[in-house]
C-alpha cells in the first residue's frame, strides 16, 4: 500500500480549524481564562494596580449602563458581574461585520492584600469602571522593635 505525504508546510485541516474557532467564538464557548463573556477572550478586560494604601481595580466596560453593573467582594475576592445590553434595533438590521458583543459578563479578581469593605468606592466614566479598595490596617507592614 503506499503512503501519500503532504506537500510540506500545508495543513488539509487548517480550513476546518478556521472554521471551529469561529463557531467557538460566535457561541460563546471555549473561552478561556478567570474570567467568561462577550467575544474571544477575557471580558472585561481589568489593570490591578497595588498601591501602599490601596488596591485600584481598572476595568474596561464601554457600553455598559451604570445599573447593570454589579460588585462584591468576598473576603480578598473582587467578583465584577454585568451584561452588555444589545442594541434596541438589532432585529431589524443585518450585520455586514460584528465584533462588539453583547451578554452577560463575571470577571473574578483575587485581591493581592486584605481590604476594609466598608471604605470601597466605585466610580464609571469614559467606559472604565474604577473600584477603590482600600487596604485594612492588618495589611499594613508595621516596624517590631526587638528588645
Amino acid at each position: 500500500m503506499a503512503t501519500f505525504r503532504w506537500p510540506s508546510g500545508w495543513d488539509p485541516l487548517a480550513g476546518l480549524r478556521i472554521i471551529q474557532r469561529e463557531l467557538e467564538r460566535l457561541s460563546g464557548r471555549g473561552l478561556m481564562g478567570e474570567g467568561r463573556g462577550i467575544g474571544g477572550g477575557v471580558y472585561p478586560p481589568v489593570n490591578v494596580l497595588n498601591g501602599p494604601d490601596d488596591i485600584v481595580v481598572e476595568c474596561e466596560v464601554a457600553g455598559v449602563k451604570r445599573e447593570d453593573i454589579d460588585l462584591s467582594i468576598t473576603g480578598e475576592t473582587l467578583i465584577i458581574r454585568g451584561v452588555k445590553k444589545p442594541p434596541a434595533d438589532e432585529e431589524s438590521v443585518r450585520y455586514q461585520r460584528c465584533e462588539r458583543g453583547s451578554g452577560d459578563f463575571s470577571r473574578t479578581i483575587v485581591l493581592p492584600d486584605k481590604v476594609d469593605a466598608e471604605k470601597i468606592s466605585a466610580c464609571l466614566s469614559a467606559g472604565i469602571l474604577t473600584v477603590r479598595l482600600p487596604k485594612s490596617e492588618a495589611a499594613s507592614p508595621r516596624h517590631i522593635e526587638v528588645k
